[in-house]
């Protein structure tokens, strides 16, 4: 949720809320409360209930994202109440324990709003923040569902790079039909697809073959060393430490292919250039993912607890009548 002017009805309503709570809160513990602010006032419970009535929405904001359709509301309104009355529940819950973080489960019930509000607060910064510092760092940004796929159409297309200098890497691995883009390829005439099929291995079988660019033995073997060693294994879904530190910066793969570069004979610099290019995308795609772990990891902590939170009012609430 991007914060824009549209919020900033909600952030006015919301300050007024606490204005106008905090002043019936001041009238009743000190002008009308004889024993102190208690939450089994009357005072007290009306502060409590409507906490308790904002936690029951925030826990629907769930249920509504189910519906798109839905006649109540557009989503985009129900997660900017979501985010302002989150914010005032807090105080709410302060005036309705009196301003004491109380002990036992009104303790617990205490942190957990504390840390729920906080998490939500990180979570709308990362929202803010991480999208656009993800258009920085990631030129080539994927749809994150299809990063597999990709992933292995950038490693396709390395081995077929090399082949072109090694012949056979003896590599088994299938060859699915795809597009760079990460598309696939709909046939509607079968007669078609197997025509295509049928070029396909004609050209792979040329490659594997022979090699396309000629260049001295020992340069060969140094190639498909440190392609298979080296190279390879960062074009997985999950690269090993080494190649990870091998290729962590764009600098690190430049510097890597540089050093290649001068080892390696001029007719295989062409096929260098691609291979970083390849490793580059790669690079780019593990910062997308590890991005996309942090603008969505935070609910890990901020959704469960919600519940828990409702879930424990509810008995906080029996247990206060009960008692």
């Amino acid at each position: 949720m991007i914060i824009d002017k549209k919020h900033v009805k909600w952030a006015v309503g919301t300050g007024a809320a606490v204005v106008i709570a905090i002043s019936s809160y001041a009238v009743y513990a000190f002008l009308l409360s004889t024993n102190g602010p208690r939450g089994g006032s009357a005072f007290g419970l009306i502060f409590g209930s409507a906490a308790t009535g904002i936690f029951v929405f925030e826990c629907l904001l769930g249920l509504r994202k189910k519906y798109p359709a839905s006649p109540f509301g557009r989503a985009q309104t129900w997660l900017r109440a979501h985010i302002w009355l989150g914010l005032l529940s807090f105080p709410l819950a302060l005036m309705h324990s009196g301003f004491r973080w109380g002990h036992g489960l009104a303790a617990v019930l205490m942190w957990l709003l504390f840390v729920i509000v906080v998490s939500g607060l990180l979570g709308v910064a990362l929202q803010n923040y991480l999208p656009r510092r993800m258009k920085e760092l990631v030129r080539k940004e994927t749809v994150f569902a299809q990063i597999p796929l990709v992933i292995l159409g950038l490693r396709l297309e390395a081995d077929e790079r090399v082949e072109f200098v090694t012949a056979d890497l003896k590599i088994e691995e299938g060859h699915p039909e795809y597009e760079r883009a990460g598309g696939v390829k709909v046939y509607f005439d079968p007669k078609q697809k197997q025509d295509n099929a049928a070029k396909l291995r004609a050209v792979v079988e040329k490659r594997k073959q022979s090699s396309q660019i000629e260049i001295a033995p020992d340069a060969v073997k140094a190639l498909q060393s440190h392609y298979l060693q080296e190279i390879r294994p960062y074009l997985t879904d999950r690269p090993p430490v080494s190649s990870t530190k091998l290729f962590r910066t764009p600098e690190l793969i430049a510097a890597y292919f540089g050093h290649l570069g001068k080892i390696m004979p001029a007719p295989a610099h062409v096929i260098l250039d691609d291979l970083e290019d390849i490793c580059e995308e790669r690079r780019q795609l593990s910062v997308q993912s590890r991005l996309h772990g942090w603008l969505h990891g935070w609910l890990l902590i901020h959704v469960p607890l919600s519940f828990a939170l409702l879930l424990l009012t509810a008995v906080h609430a029996a247990l206060s009548l009960r008692y």
